[in-house]
């Protein structure tokens, strides 16, 4: 780990209400699912 660098940014986070409201879109894909899913491509891909 390093100290932060010059563009860094200490925190985000992405918000969808606008988003939702615009198109009606709304994320159902849970974080533990799509990092799983994540995982099992990238293991596939890369043949680790």
């Amino acid at each position: 780990m390093l100290p932060m660098q010059d563009g860094d940014v200490p925190a985000t986070y992405a918000d969808t209400d606008a988003l939702s409201a615009w198109v009606g879109f709304v994320p159902a894909t849970s974080i533990e699912y799509g990092v799983g899913q994540f995982v099992k491509w990238y293991r596939h891909y890369y043949a680790v």
